[in-house]
């Protein structure tokens, strides 16, 4: 008899990442397509959960699975975590399943079980979590209501500095030249011709590691990164303040595909963090978020969180 296995799951919105291990050892590693319900639907994140289980059990003798934690961008929304508990305990067959925004696996990661996760990829969002069990979710609006900071943000802001500068409109940028290659254009306006253009969320906030490249040599697009980096220090700093008060130091586990260490955008944001009021410790976390997934499963189920007040529960449907 096998012994039982163990599931961390990171279900971003660009990359869904599965990490299986049995009580104490990582066996298998499998990726597949972003997992985003708000993105992809329910549907799309069966199967991107799917696939990317598959391929990390592919070499594996089939064997129990005991808890299958999930982190999810887009989770917290009313009702949301409930549907996706169950399409993922349908899907995966775990004994136990636990779904948590997306950020927690990243404190995990870290080895905290309290702190500040900041996640900026495709979209953008916070979570915080006190010692004593209390946590609150900030941002994660979707690209249509917010996702300010995010890939998304910055290639909109870009694309349309672009735009702009191609009028006359606005000042002269290297975007014009880079954006128009990235798109396989030999001229701007032909993207008016193209009906695929933003059918993507993904693909157009792919368009934001560009800029981040060029934001050190160019005045736009360096004022584009250092509006988003704005936008996460608020992000960060809202959610501090509501949920930790005055408060010596607070880590802050910064991750997601824009966050790299060294990137512009990495750089800007620990400028800010460092000038804050607030006292801040900004951690880069050595192991990626489905590690921290795979050790949040194998500590077990956990206690239901006591939830902070904020735009989703009030103090009437705290659980």
């Amino acid at each position: 008899m096998h012994e039982r296995r163990y599931l961390g799951i990171d279900a971003g919105g660009s990359t869904t990442v599965c990490m299986v291990g049995d009580g104490t050892a990582t066996l298998g590693r499998g990726a597949a397509a972003g997992a985003n319900p708000t993105l992809v639907g329910i549907d799309g994140f069966r199967a991107a959960i799917v696939a990317a289980t598959t391929a990390a059990l592919r070499d594996l003798q089939p064997a129990p699975i005991a808890v299958a934690w999930l982190g999810v961008a887009g989770s917290e929304r009313p009702g949301m975590r409930d549907e996706l508990q169950a399409v993922a305990a349908e899907a995966l067959g775990a004994e136990d399943v636990e779904i948590s925004h997306d950020a927690r696996v990243l404190l995990a990661a870290a080895d905290l079980d309290h702190g500040i996760g900041l996640v900026a990829g495709t979209g953008s969002s916070a979570f915080g979590r006190t010692e004593d069990g209390r946590e609150l979710s900030l941002g994660g609006w979707g690209y249509l209501l917010g996702d300010e900071g995010s890939g998304y943000d910055i290639a909109v802001r870009a694309l349309r500095a672009m735009t702009a500068a191609v009028d006359g409109r606005g000042p002269g940028t290297q975007l014009v030249e880079l954006l128009a290659e990235r798109l396989d254009v030999a001229d701007p306006r032909e993207l008016l011709d193209r009906r695929d253009l933003g059918s993507s969320v993904a693909e157009v906030a792919s368009l934001a590691k560009s800029v981040l490249e060029i934001a050190d040599t160019d005045r736009v697009a360096a004022s584009i990164v250092d509006s988003a980096a704005d936008q996460l220090v608020t992000l960060v700093g809202t959610c501090a303040g509501r949920l930790f008060g005055p408060r010596v130091s607070v880590p802050v586990v910064l991750a997601g595909g824009l966050l790299g260490t060294g990137t512009s955008l990495h750089r800007r944001l620990l400028e800010r963090l460092e000038v804050d009021p607030m006292t801040y410790r900004p951690i880069t976390p050595t192991r990626e978020p489905a590690a921290g997934a795979l050790a949040l499963a194998r500590a077990g189920p956990r206690e239901p969180p006591i939830n902070h007040p904020n735009v989703f529960e009030t103090p009437a449907t705290q659980r």
